[in-house]
């Protein structure tokens, strides 16, 4: 699943809601994090407003997961998350190699400097990948018929190596490393697709916000324990963490 800065530039790194509610994505398995895990969130060299805007948006996800987040202003958080003037939108660790960054260092960078809109989608895009998302328009069953020398051009005129715009964009994932739904154009993880990035078909817009797709996918991923055991937990653990932070 994957995003740009804009309706016609493609993520650094790195939406309207479809009807039906198959599930939709593409995940590294190998580095989800464990289920019901209490994942601490360290917000790092930030304004208030930018804490606020970073916990909104994150705040997105575990409606959909098995996954528990504490925010904290300690830097030696499991995802560490600084303001970072120097990407062009953002970058993050994916899922559970977070946990190989040594605690002096971040996990995730964002760029506070552009709209709020591209910020806030940004911030749901790179959570994705902290955990384990990977980008959707480089799925196994895309259908994007890419012009590559244009998407190479692009990259050469910022400076930056072909083999980037192979890895961001160009190269799709193999069924052998990765788990799939069906190909979400609508996801919160697929880049936006201007025309001149495609030989035919019609250019893909920057999403927003999570698609049902996302939704159902990443629960599949992480899924609710809907046992009365689990509820009751669910419930305990909610109220520690709010208690914690209040």
């Amino acid at each position: 699943m994957t995003l740009t800065t804009s309706p016609t530039s493609p993520y650094a790194h790195c939406v309207t809601a479809p009807l039906n509610r198959s599930k939709r994505g593409v995940a590294m398995p190998d580095k989800l994090w464990p289920q019901h895990s209490v994942l601490t969130i360290s917000l790092l060299n930030m304004t208030p407003e930018q804490k606020a805007l970073v916990k909104h948006n994150i705040n997105a996800w575990p409606p959909h997961t098995s996954l528990y987040f504490k925010f904290t202003d300690s830097p030696n958080g499991d995802i560490r998350i600084t303001a970072d003037a120097d990407t062009r939108a953002g970058w993050s660790n994916v899922g559970t190699d977070a946990k190989k960054v040594p605690l002096s260092e971040p996990t995730m960078g964002i760029n506070f400097t552009v709209s709020p809109s591209s910020v806030a989608a940004t911030i749901q895009h790179e959570f994705g990948h902290a955990i384990g998302l990977k980008h959707e328009h480089q799925h196994p069953d895309r259908t994007l018929d890419l012009n590559r020398q244009n998407i190479y051009d692009e990259y050469a005129s910022r400076g930056e190596p072909s083999y980037k715009a192979k890895n961001d964009i160009l190269r799709p994932f193999s069924r052998k490393e990765v788990k799939t739904s069906n190909y979400d154009d609508k996801s919160i993880m697929h880049y936006g697709i201007r025309a001149s990035h495609l030989n035919s078909g019609n250019p893909i817009p920057r999403n927003f916000k999570l698609s049902e797709g996302d939704k159902s996918f990443v629960q599949s991923l992480y899924p609710e324990d809907k046992t009365l055991l689990g509820k009751l937990l669910s419930t305990g653990i909610r109220a520690m963490i709010n208690a914690q932070t209040t």
